[in-house]
């Protein structure tokens, strides 16, 4: 169970991400981000009735189909569907059960939102310039990792096993195929590479100030979707910046608090850590 941390209160807070990642944490605790995990939970509404309408159609059909040939075991595959399609439906029920029952609740007026200290931004601040940084292989980046390492390690073996007969033959050589998905790849890691790189002087050597998350949703590309925030923070000056960028972890909400670096001579060039794939190696919390 994923769990993220009430940036109000303090309190564990279970994310609740059974449709799609689009739901939203509340917290039973304080109310905080009540009325947006139901605003979020309310739009699920229309995949709930499609699912519940798929595994009526397979029911009837295989029905249909089990009276047709007599095989009672048909029956068996809408059963198994049902329990695999209608599992989110417990889910949802409990979620709109859990947030009836905190609606109901009393909570203080007005809780305070956290002090602005955070041990994790004081951390990156307290490591010495210029930072060393490194790559974190999480995400995307980290299934196209996994994806090279599987070809590599299935097709190289049966290079070996060929080169010897003919190298460049691609009858026999399993070459052909290892240079064709490594140019796939690369097509596909050299864009990702070339986006964060613009951040490594940011890490290395930026000041880092406490940013505050004031939005966040989930933006449809085409058929992919990613995770955007809003955030603001100040500069050593006193001036506020705002920006807006993906969050790669998929565990940031309103209100949380995320270390950002910052070009003090330009503070429009900053970056929040959610929002890179680098990552300080000296810092503590990695």
């Amino acid at each position: 169970m994923a769990i993220v941390t009430c940036p109000l209160c303090g309190s564990p807070v279970r994310l609740r991400q059974f449709f799609d990642r689009g739901n939203k944490p509340f917290c039973s605790q304080c109310g905080w981000n009540l009325d947006r995990a139901e605003a979020a939970l309310g739009e699920t509404r229309s995949t709930l009735k499609f699912m519940i309408v798929a595994v009526l159609g397979v029911g009837v059909f295989a029905a249909f189909a089990a009276l047709r040939s007599h095989d009672i075991w048909l029956l068996f595959l809408p059963g198994l569907f049902a329990l695999v399609a209608l599992a989110p439906l417990w889910n949802y029920l409990a979620t709109r059960k859990a947030i009836n029952s905190a609606k109901a609740a009393t909570f203080p007026a007005a809780p305070k939102i956290s002090s602005p200290g955070d041990p994790q931004v004081e951390s990156l601040r307290s490591v010495p310039r210029p930072r060393r940084v490194r790559v974190e292989f999480q995400g995307t980046l980290a299934l196209i990792t996994v994806l090279v390492a599987l070809i590599f390690l299935c097709l190289f073996p049966l290079v070996l096993s060929t080169w010897h007969e003919a190298p460049l033959d691609s009858r026999n050589s399993a070459l052909i195929p290892i240079v064709f998905l490594s140019a796939i790849i690369l097509v596909m890691v050299i864009p990702i590479v070339m986006r964060k790189k613009k951040n490594w002087p940011l890490l290395r050597d930026g000041e880092v100030a406490l940013g505050r998350v004031t939005a966040q949703r989930k933006i449809y590309k085409g058929k992919t979707s990613y995770m955007q925030i809003d955030f603001e923070f100040r500069i050593n000056t006193g001036q506020l910046i705002t920006n807006t960028q993906t969050d790669l972890t998929e565990r940031v909400f309103e209100y949380m608090i995320v270390p950002v670096f910052y070009d003090p001579l330009d503070p429009s060039r900053n970056t929040a850590l959610c929002s890179t794939y680098l990552r300080v190696s000296d810092s503590a919390h990695q």
